[in-house]
């Protein structure tokens, strides 16, 4: 998915499913019968949606800390990224090189300023969430309008779903250092959640639409090649309407996956699936 350098700690933390043993990742879905337009734009055009950090329920999603440095070394390292930056929008080596001794006189407006586009550039970052398993009873209430929804189960053995990274879940609060490596590090602030999210045991496919190297999309989503679904997973409470607009989504669409429906088991809390034929 992307042609980033992936540094061994960065692998390490955040691998993607074959590094995992996976060949299977999983994506629930609400049905709005009003708005359909994005189940279409999945089943029959071939669109994975991304959406932004500021849709996700988590408020602190992609809101990276940024401390500026006291070393001398990292403060020269940002002072000369600064003259590049402005030397590239049309100035003059000597007028980069006042504009910026003139306001490294100010860390705090350096801090507020970087600290700003850092922000920036992360809440355009698009991002879409799997799991590893289909059978979670939270996964189903949460995302998946109390099993009135669906789950789609995508192959991990395939492009783009095959370079999705794997989320670590950690207590300490992402940082990040200021300019950014140009290497898959540069990804880690929306790969790095609190451990309160643990259970949801989440792989990210990532992209920005604006940079360079990025898999095919519309700046929303990832275009798909139309084998990446393997299963649908219809939930246990769906109606008639929703089931039926299922059905005519896959049958008019590009994939041929299975559909399953799924059952409360009779005796544990636990869900059963059966494939319809």
């Amino acid at each position: 998915m992307t042609k980033l350098l992936m540094p061994k700690n960065f692998a390490e933390s955040h691998p993607f499913p074959d590094k995992c043993g996976i060949n299977s990742l999983f994506r629930f879905y609400k049905i709005n019968l009003d708005r359909v337009e994005h189940l279409n734009h999945l089943f029959n055009k071939r669109k994975l949606y991304h959406p932004l950090p500021s849709q996700f329920n988590d408020p602190f999603e992609c809101k990276p800390h940024f401390s500026f440095p006291e070393e001398a070394k990292k403060v020269r390292k940002i002072q000369q990224h600064f003259i590049k930056l402005l030397r590239e929008n049309g100035h003059t080596k000597k007028e980069a090189e006042e504009l910026v001794s003139i306001n490294m006189k100010d860390p705090k407006f350096l801090q507020t300023t970087i600290y700003n586009s850092i922000q920036q550039a992360f809440a355009k970052t698009r991002i879409c969430s799997f799991t590893t398993r289909k059978d979670s009873l939270l996964f189903w209430s949460h995302y998946a309008d109390s099993h009135k929804g669906f789950c789609v189960e995508f192959d991990a053995t395939k492009m783009p779903i095959s370079c999705a990274f794997k989320v670590q879940y950690e207590n300490k609060y992402p940082e990040v250092v200021y300019p950014s490596s140009n290497d898959a590090t540069g990804l880690t602030p929306a790969l790095v959640k609190s451990e309160v999210w643990k259970y949801e045991e989440e792989f990210r496919t990532i992209f920005v639409p604006w940079a360079e190297n990025q898999p095919a999309n519309d700046g929303e989503s990832l275009i798909l090649r139309g084998n990446e679904i393997k299963n649908v997973y219809l939930g246990s409470n769906i109606d008639e309407n929703k089931k039926k607009l299922i059905f005519d989504l896959v049958k008019h669409g590009d994939f041929n996956p299975g559909i399953w429906t799924t059952s409360l088991a009779e005796s544990t809390f636990s869900l059963e699936f059966a494939q319809i034929d």
